[in-house]
């Protein structure tokens, strides 16, 4: 019996693993189908950015573009040449990420072929990876597997819809950190933290705020005089993370930020910004900020909100009060990645709604399991 027992949670974890990792590629092939690594555009193309020579404040996301470096220059010169050749001898049949994506031409460039593979495998191992952190965040919160499972799998789906003026590869790591950040705060785990922080604002430099949306999460483990340290450490650490890349890439063309207030400003009082559509995974789609979406959102949060735990409540008071000004002040029309902040309380929100309608149908379907047949 102990053995059947074993077996039966080996077989129901290596299920859900297999489900994660479907999940996982059903997203990124829908968000790569969309923007690919942006190949071929001047300002923050795969190879400007492996290079360092991306616009500025694009160029500041550099964990992945440094890491494919990294790997780069320790594997063996003549390993590296022979993949390259090997692929560049019929690209179409051998190279699997142009023959199904010809948008990413830069993965046909004998130079960077390596690096453009490991790039793409890092994002999908992020993107797979975030699946479960957002699952432990919701589980560990709310604890109901099923719920925050299938919450997870929805946030991953919705994902490239979120994406509607760009797509960039430090967008799925920001996600995973974001949720990583927030589980750790919760078990009180600060050391952890520290490094997911510092790997998180070298990814993205926006990380920086989200540090101030910890606050509520440590607060609730830690006294006052505690959290205030923990917090200065944590964001000392993004702190000197970017400080170090602004400095770093200083000469590079173009801003620190990209002021788009006025006309985002324009284009969010403009009816017409409200009813748009796209293509998401080779069908008509709703885009950004439309009327459905924000009707979606409203019902989902209204739903939730009663049932959220005031460290929650504030979290996410801190996560609008930062994110939404810096939304509207400096990222493009409508690009929802952007609002990435209030993600991980959405995730958790949407697994509350999805827990009280199972708990509503098994009440109301109690004695109703038995087979039709």
């Amino acid at each position: 019996m102990p053995k059947f027992k074993l077996f039966e949670a080996f077989s129901s974890k290596l299920i859900l693993i297999f489900l994660c990792y479907l999940v996982a590629a059903a997203s990124f092939g829908g968000f790569f189908e969309k923007w690919a690594f942006r190949d071929g555009e001047v300002a923050f193309s795969p190879i400007v950015m492996l290079e360092g020579v991306a616009k500025r404040p694009f160029v500041y996301r550099q964990l992945f573009p440094t890491t494919a470096n990294l790997i780069n220059q320790i594997t063996p010169q003549e390993l590296n040449q022979q993949f390259s050749h090997w692929l560049a001898a019929d690209p179409l049949k051998r190279n699997f990420i142009y023959r199904y994506f010809p948008n990413a031409k830069d993965s046909t460039n004998p130079n960077y072929v390596l690096r453009y593979y490991i790039l793409f495998g890092m994002c999908f191992a992020s993107y797979f990876f975030g699946i479960f952190a957002l699952r432990a965040v919701c589980y560990e919160l709310y604890p109901d597997k099923t719920s925050a499972t299938l919450s997870a799998f929805a946030i991953a789906l919705i994902f490239p819809m979120l994406t509607t003026e760009g797509g960039y590869m430090y967008d799925m790591a920001e996600l995973l950190f974001m949720a990583l950040a927030v589980l750790l705060a919760v078990k009180g785990q600060i050391l952890l933290l520290a490094g997911v922080v510092a790997l998180a604002t070298f990814n993205k430099e926006s990380f920086l705020f989200f540090v101030f949306t910890l606050y509520p999460f440590i607060r609730a483990r830690f006294s006052l005089k505690k959290t205030l340290g923990i917090g200065s450490l944590l964001f000392g650490v993004a702190l000197a993370v970017n400080l170090a890349v602004k400095i770093h890439y200083a000469g590079n063309p173009g801003g620190i930020v990209e002021n788009q207030f006025v006309g985002h400003m324009l284009w969010l009082i403009d009816p017409r910004s409200y009813f748009l559509f796209e293509v998401n995974y080779g069908t008509i789609t709703t885009k950004g900020l439309n009327i459905v979406h924000l009707i979606i959102v409203g019902v989902l949060a209204h739903g939730a909100w009663k049932h959220l735990s005031p460290t929650l409540r504030q979290h996410v008071f801190i996560a609008s009060a930062i994110n939404i000004p810096l939304f509207i002040a400096f990222c493009y029309r409508g690009e929802l990645r952007n609002l990435s902040m209030l993600f991980v309380s959405f995730a958790i929100m949407v697994s509350i709604d999805i827990s009280k309608y199972f708990q509503r149908s098994y009440q109301s379907d109690a004695f109703k399991f038995k087979s039709r047949l």
